[in-house]
């Protein structure tokens, strides 16, 4: 009963936590800057899994009203990436995607719906970049990259909004598991409780015996009054052999000796 009181204790903290991350996680405002014409951000990836990168915006609509397969919007507007030693690594690093087509819309990753904003590039998005076949990222751990722009931009951090998810995720996974076990622990212990009352009480004395308090059990008394002391081998009766015999009926007659094989009654 202790440690489900304590599971429950320790599950309701997760379940706290894990509700105040996709709290944050659904504040999606809090991981967009800008408007401006330059954002400067260091690129990690401490799980070595890749990362979410960042997402470069600008006010617009999605629409592709001419139906060349690219947003109206962003079709002339492109940034520019350089590392924090001064080289252009725009097209490793990030690229103007502005689509707009079956294969692949910006819309389908934007994270706000209908807030004045449209997505149309990427910078540093390394997960499972490499798989898409068609663009690749490559960006170095802990170097800074500069996006830079004539047209006003926000950049959505994708990557501090996933972990935040994940976090989050991760916490109401823990909330449950540990939420799980004190009810196991809890229905154990009611279970142990109900046999304790069920079983309860003094103990039953076996038949034939009275226990007595801060004493040994007594031995029977043997025969002829003698008794066994503590420790001590029982000790046998004595008796004299022709003691109890009447002399009154004991016969006459005397024993014949004769047809005796001994000699010395022949003498």
């Amino acid at each position: 009963m202790v440690i489900a009181i304590a599971s429950f204790g320790i599950a309701g903290s997760s379940w706290s936590d894990g509700i105040d991350e996709f709290e944050n996680a659904e504040k999606e405002e809090a991981f967009i800057e800008g408007p401006d014409n330059s954002f400067t951000y260091t690129y990690t990836d401490d799980d070595g899994m890749g990362s979410g990168g960042w997402y470069v915006m600008m006010d617009g609509e999605y629409g592709d009203a001419d139906g060349n397969d690219r947003t109206d919007a962003c079709e002339n507007v492109t940034f520019t990436i350089t590392d924090n030693e001064g080289n252009d690594v725009t097209g490793e690093a990030g690229h103007v995607i502005c689509a707009d087509s079956d294969e692949w819309r910006d819309e389908w990753v934007d994270t706000i719906k209908d807030d004045g904003r449209i997505v149309f590039g990427y910078v540093c998005a390394t997960i499972n970049s490499e798989e898409d076949g068609e663009v690749t990222y490559t960006c170095t751990i802990g170097k800074e990259y500069t996006i830079t722009s004539d047209t006003q931009l926000y950049v959505f951090d994708k990557d501090s909004y996933d972990l935040q998810f994940v976090d989050g995720l991760w916490s109401f996974l823990q909330s449950g598991f540990l939420g799980s076990l004190g009810a196991c622990c809890c229905g154990l212990g009611g279970i142990l409780v109900l046999v304790g009352a069920l079983t309860g009480g003094k103990p039953t004395p076996m038949v034939g015996y009275m226990p007595q308090q801060g004493m040994m059990p007594q031995q029977p008394m043997q025969q002829q009054g003698v008794g066994q002391q503590m420790g001590q081998m029982p000790v046998q009766p004595q008796y004299v052999v022709g003691a109890d015999i009447d002399s009154s009926s004991v016969a006459d007659t005397p024993v014949s000796l004769e047809g005796s094989p001994s000699n010395v009654w022949d003498d």
